[in-house]
């Protein structure tokens, strides 16, 4: 008996809530969310290799400019020691 009358009251619950109480409804709330998460988190990604790749290119530019700078040292010790 107790049994039955649990059954009916839960039955009585899930059909009485509404449609956005319900799993369905949390469900469809958190989508948009989730992939707006997804979206930014790869725009960030994004935005962290861009960043990544624009250092490597500074630092591929110094170190050019610094084997520069030495060999047109070396020129001038060279030219003015000799």
């Amino acid at each position: 008996m107790k049994s039955t009358v649990a059954f009916l009251v839960l039955s009585m619950l899930v059909l009485m809530a509404q449609p956005s109480e319900g799993f369905f409804g949390l469900l469809m709330k958190t989508i948009p969310h989730i992939i707006g998460d997804l979206q930014q988190l790869d725009q960030d990604q994004q935005l962290d290799q861009d960043q990544q790749l624009e250092q490597e290119k500074i630092d591929q530019q110094q170190l050019e400019q610094e084997k520069f700078d030495q060999k047109k040292l070396n020129k001038f010790l060279l030219k003015h020691i000799a």
